[in-house]
């Protein structure tokens, strides 16, 4: 358990060496700040997010995209009564995110829980668009219900790469 010695600081979040002074990074002082965490603090801390990646968020937008092109756009055409029009699709959407939501959360290294809702919240955009522009003339949801519906969507895929995160540690957990 090398990693809980480390000195986290307080300003960079830059890992030290214990015994370290000053932060090898910024230079801020850490003797003030050498505490331990409480069993409480340290089961906090253990799920939240530890960094930010810009390719999980470019993995996620581009599973999603490649899901929905596949059930909203290509599916209809093998399947002429399957109709994705409208609110429906956005639906479908929400449970693509979900489903992409948890494979990223299961196949990321460490902690990635805003990647596939910020991968949602860039997908949204297209799905709408392409949506809106499916729909027939005389049923038109309004973008109150697109929008919202792709705010749920982005919130579901949040859920659901918590949930692939939780699989992901059981799994490699029991393989230890």
């Amino acid at each position: 358990m090398a990693n809980a010695e480390l000195l986290v600081c307080h300003v960079c979040g830059f890992q030290n060496q214990p015994g370290t002074k000053r932060c090898i990074s910024c230079g801020a002082r850490l003797e003030q700040i050498e505490v331990q965490y409480t069993a409480t603090e340290a089961a906090r801390k253990r799920n939240q997010q530890e960094g930010f990646s810009p390719i999980w968020v470019l993995v996620s937008m581009g599973i999603y995209l490649l899901l929905q092109a596949f059930f909203i756009a290509l599916l209809p055409l093998v399947i002429p009564s399957y109709d994705p029009q409208g609110f429906p699709g956005l639906a479908l959407s929400i449970l693509i995110w979900f489903i992409g939501g948890i494979a990223v959360g299961f196949v990321s290294p460490g902690k990635t829980f805003l990647e596939p809702a910020a991968g949602a919240l860039i997908a949204v955009v297209p799905t709408i668009v392409y949506l809106r522009s499916i729909t027939p003339d005389g049923f038109e949801p309004s973008m109150v219900a697109y929008v919202g519906g792709g705010g749920m969507g982005v919130m579901i895929s949040l859920f659901g790469a918590f949930v692939g995160e939780s699989v992901q540690k059981r799994v490699r957990g029991a393989a230890q």
